[in-house]
């Protein structure tokens, strides 16, 4: 019996994927380390190293790390900055480039390619950027800030932004759910997407450029003054651009799926929340043309199979869906139930996300 267990054990390892491998294993006690895990390392001995002291005369400066995990608290980070630099611009931009350089991952062009379509209007001709460029523009690190408020004459002129990867997405790095949240409270509603790890600074515009003191808890709190303050000093910074430039500010696109709007796809649709996706599937009617009754689909012999990044549907011995997904979901929080109406019966397949994120699109 043992030896048919190791036989079982053996084929089932086989037929995994590397994601669900690796869970596998852990599972068993045994410790696997992998290049993400290396990559971490990296990254905390990175935004640990003290900057080196020449003789020069150094002001610390703090600003806030926000992980991705929310299992992991904020912590407060320090960099040293000569003070003959003081008032030369955003020094946070260059500090924080080695973090995202060491992030650094392979890019999904698909998905540039994808977003420069929404952009520009059209994807039958694609914008022609190399992979390799992308690439090599991704491990330089690439840092870009999101305002959370804008400098105005009551808050002293001083700015709060958030510092995120430029290319988080076409990493496919994790949603960051609490700095959309630090986002809604400032008043953007809806909130930007972030991705992977953020950190929060602050900067001072005048009477010249220069970052300032950033604390956790002080500046972190729901109940800070500046984010207290931030919604009427957005609302003010917005009319008076409106008048500037006769526009209306734009909201953020929604991605495909969200909001209830159904994504349709050929012989299936679906809709998404950062939680779940929902994929409905039809049924074939009868050859009357009557929708199936749930007891003729079952004695179809319907069969539904969840892996980390695969749903399969079969019916009637013929597939009726094969999706490699875009992100893992947790097989043990999928489910399927059938929607019997009189013109069509349809499968409905909730599976829950691996990840708190949005998915650009449902397709590797």
């Amino acid at each position: 019996m043992a030896d048919r267990d190791i036989i079982t054990n053996r084929a089932e390892e086989k037929e995994m994927t590397p994601e669900e491998r690796l869970v596998w294993l852990r599972e068993r006690g045994i410790m696997v380390e992998t290049a993400e895990d290396r990559r971490r390392k990296k990254i905390k001995e990175i935004m640990n190293e003290n900057d080196e002291v020449d003789g020069q005369e150094y002001e610390n400066l703090s600003f806030v790390h926000v992980p991705h995990d929310e299992s992991l608290p904020l912590k407060e980070l320090t960099m040293q900055v000569p003070k003959d630099r003081l008032g030369s611009g955003d020094l946070l931009v260059e500090e924080l480039k080695p973090f995202f350089k060491a992030l650094s991952k392979k890019l999904d062009v698909s998905l540039f390619q994808d977003q420069a379509a929404t952009t520009l209007g059209s994807s039958d001709t694609p914008v022609q950027v190399s992979e390799n460029s992308l690439q090599e523009v991704a491990d330089q690190g690439q840092v870009e800030s999101f305002c959370l408020v804008h400098p105005m004459s009551s808050n002293k002129f001083r700015s709060v932004n958030i510092y995120l990867d430029e290319v988080g997405m076409l990493k496919r790095l994790p949603l960051n759910k609490r700095a959309a949240g630090i986002a809604l409270r400032a008043g953007f509603n809806p909130p930007p997407k972030f991705y992977g790890d953020v950190f929060l600074g602050r900067i001072s515009c005048k009477p010249v450029l220069k970052n300032e003191d950033f604390k956790v808890g002080k500046d972190t709190s729901p109940d800070a003054e500046w984010i207290q303050n931030a919604t009427m000093e957005n609302l003010e910074h917005q009319t008076e651009m409106n008048k500037i430039t006769g526009k209306h500010d734009l909201t953020q696109p929604s991605a495909d799926g969200e909001n209830g709007i159904a994504k349709e796809e050929v012989g299936y649709s679906w809709t998404q929340t950062d939680e779940e996706i929902e994929i409905v599937v039809p049924i074939p009617s009868n050859d009357d043309g009557k929708a199936l009754s749930s007891k003729e689909v079952k004695a179809g012999e319907l069969k539904v199979k969840f892996l980390l990044r695969k749903v399969s549907v079969s019916f009637q011995k013929e597939d009726l869906l094969s999706l490699k997904l875009y992100n893992a979901v947790d097989p043990d929080g999928c489910t399927w139930t059938l929607d019997v109406g009189q013109k069509e019966t349809s499968l409905i397949i909730t599976c829950e996300k691996g990840n708190v994120t949005s998915w650009p699109r449902i397709t590797e």
